[in-house]
């Protein structure tokens, strides 16, 4: 997966929102779109662009020009037909990474059939940690603990090689505490701070999902 440099975040109700503005603090260039003018002037001073447009009007997504986004979130959610005509759109713009937001499992299989790389039906929080998986390329997965805490379990990136848990100043700096390490099939349940990271290790880090937002801009460097 390469490196997501834009995003269109098409419907900014809670989810799309929350996606809009970690994208926005994690260094991506988004294009917020959403028909309530309330919600884009809430949104206008922190993303990239943000714009005021019915979705289900033909061509509005191609005119406003998100055919060159690396990636688009389609969360309408609640209005399927919008939803599956904003995700129509996408494909047909050639956008390589589609992830929409549906309300159940019936309009989620509707979603798969027309195009989106990938469907959510998502819970409290889930926006965040969407947005996590979407720009960090080493990242694996989330495991959730509670609507506020995960485990993140990711590759080790390469600024970490060669630096200890001390050096690297982890918890001071993120606030999550590495709770593993994987490797070469091996596992490290709570490792000493002098524990020097290598290539190719696998690393378990626990905390908020904000500190885990925090720590994924290492990742993603």
């Amino acid at each position: 997966m390469k490196k997501i440099k834009d995003v269109a975040v098409i419907g900014c109700g809670r989810f799309g929102y929350q996606v809009a503005i970690t994208l926005t603090h994690m260094g991506v260039d988004v294009i917020a779109i959403d028909q309530q003018e309330e919600i884009i002037n809430k949104l206008s001073n922190d993303v990239t662009y943000a714009v005021c447009a019915d979705v289900t009007q033909e061509n509005v997504l191609a005119e406003i020009g998100i055919g060159n986004c690396d990636a688009a979130v389609v969360g309408i959610g609640d209005r399927s037909e919008a939803t599956i005509m904003a995700t129509l759109a996408c494909k047909e713009l050639g956008i390589p990474l589609i992830i929409a937001k549906a309300k159940n499992e019936s309009v989620a299989k509707v979603l798969r059939k027309i195009g989106a790389t990938q469907v959510v039906i998502p819970e409290r929080d889930q926006g965040t940690k969407l947005a996590l998986s979407l720009v960090s390329n080493n990242m694996s997965e989330i495991i959730e603990l509670s609507t506020s805490h995960s485990i993140l379990d990711a590759k080790c990136p390469r600024s970490w090689v060669g630096k200890s848990l001390k050096a690297l100043e982890i918890r001071p700096k993120y606030g999550v505490t590495i709770i593993g390490i994987v490797r070469d099939g091996q596992h490290m349940i709570s490792p000493h701070a002098d524990e020097i990271f290598k290539e190719g290790d696998h690393v378990f880090a626990l905390g908020e999902n904000k500190a885990l937002t925090r720590l994924s801009k290492e990742l993603h460097g």
